[in-house]
């Protein structure tokens, strides 16, 4: 008789556990639903993008270190370039926002058609706000020694939350 009331409330116990010892930049960071950036533009409408529809744009992968994580790792994600042509904001200077109102503003010549990239995977995987995602603009650090400038370390946003014009 008790089995049959310990087994249903072991079940539960279970699932609860499995569901809240999930750790949230895990659980959250694979969603691909789940809107992570919107662009403002000048005119229009705002786009929202999700993690399917950055996933689904031409991604680059590089491999580099950086002043925040230890060791070399992978990165990889659309090209920043790309991602602002979606709401017309190739042409100017950008405002990009992190998740806790850090921003700072993006100049042109911050913004190459390769680099940066918005990474969403981090050596193949997708990685959530307690490592510093799900979205960071970053650079081959290690390529060019523009890339190791206070700008370029400036407008390495992580946890990417917007991209805005911004008026001149």
């Amino acid at each position: 008789m008790h089995l049959l009331i310990v087994l249903p409330r072991l079940a539960l116990g279970l699932a609860a556990v499995v569901c809240f010892a999930t750790p949230p930049s895990i659980a959250g960071a694979q969603d691909p639903s789940e809107v992570l950036l919107e662009l403002v533009p000048k005119e229009g409408a705002n786009l929202e993008l999700t993690r399917a529809e950055l996933e689904a744009l031409p991604q680059v992968e590089f491999e580099t270190t950086t002043g925040w994580t230890e060791g070399s790792a992978r990165y990889s994600g659309p090209r920043l370039s790309e991602v602002l042509a979606l709401a017309g904001l190739s042409e100017q200077a950008v405002e990009a926002t992190a998740a806790n109102d850090y921003s700072v503003i993006m100049d042109r010549d911050l913004i190459g058609p390769i680099y940066p990239i918005i990474a969403l995977r981090i050596n193949g995987k997708p990685f959530g706000k307690r490592e510093l995602g799900p979205l960071w603009v970053i650079y081959p650090y290690d390529l060019l020694p523009e890339y190791r400038s206070e700008r370029v370390f400036a407008a390495s946003i992580w946890q990417l939350v917007s991209l805005a014009h911004v008026n001149n």
